[in-house]
């Protein structure tokens, strides 16, 4: 008997470590793009349990959710060059991770500000999108970079509206999805800044979405940083389209001491 219960142990662990194998190998790192600022990760798995990707660089760490459905997504490398660690989780019960797969990484930049002009999980889009398509058809012939950013800001404020029918709605793993934005013309903050983000970073410009508070706003908030001259603008669309609505007298570029920035992507 005592036999019997060692070899059902034994087949137990060796089944329980196919399992693991099996979850480990369906995690794939793709690194081949880090001098741009993005690593690409995929989980193919049956498991409902909920999945984590992390991208850590010395004490900074951001934390993505990860369907397992074998779709890639793409996260940003935010934390400039040198050593990151890029890791799979999944969750074991509570608040309790397990890795699945960790790589270590080491990141050169080909310039500084090029993680900004990515298409990533939060900020998704590519050249076939409407709101792509509608960010050249605003920008038209024009050459001034100042000009082709107001003209697509002043198109969000003027088009987009607040949604506050879908606060109730949110899950922690929101991302936006710019076009539903574009579609609907309304959205939360988040919305309105991934929608400026990706319009603008199809045609060359840096710009980053920024998570954090601000004295303007109640709550946490989204905005933008947009590279002019050489100098990150704070740009608050969601906040000036409520100005605008409101016939408040604002400008486009902020006083980022009214910000405090939490994440930027």
């Amino acid at each position: 008997m005592r036999k019997k219960i060692v070899s059902i142990f034994v087949v137990l662990l060796l089944l329980l470590s196919t399992i693991s194998f099996a979850d480990a190998t369906s995690v794939k790192i793709d690194d081949t793009k880090l001098t741009k600022g993005i690593v690409s990760v995929s989980y193919l798995s049956t498991s409902t349990n909920k999945i984590k990707v992390m991208v850590s660089k010395g004490d900074m760490k951001y934390y993505y959710t990860l369907k397992s459905d074998g779709i890639a997504e793409s996260f940003p490398l935010q934390m400039g060059d040198g050593e990151y660690k890029v890791g799979v989780l999944e969750n074991i019960g509570g608040t309790k991770y397990a890795y699945l797969k960790s790589v270590d990484m080491s990141v050169k930049l080909e310039t500084p500000n090029v993680v900004y002009l990515n298409s990533v999980q939060n900020i998704k889009w590519n050249l076939d999108y409407k709101a792509i398509k509608k960010n050249l058809e605003l920008i038209g012939k024009e050459t001034d970079y100042k000009k082709r950013v107001s003209l697509v800001y002043t198109f969000i404020i003027k088009s987009v509206s607040y949604d506050f029918d879908k606060i109730p709605t949110l899950t922690p793993d929101y991302n936006p999805n710019v076009e539903l934005t574009i579609k609907d013309l309304k959205g939360i903050c988040y919305d309105y800044s991934a929608l400026f983000a990706a319009m603008k970073r199809s045609e060359g410009i840096p710009v980053k979405l920024i998570k954090g508070y601000t004295k303007n706003v109640n709550g946490y908030h989204a905005w933008n940083e947009v590279l002019i001259d050489g100098k990150w603008i704070v740009v608050d669309s969601t906040s000036d389209a409520a100005y605008l609505k409101g016939k408040v007298k604002f400008e486009m570029a902020k006083n980022p001491t009214d910000y405090t920035k939490v994440y930027e992507y």
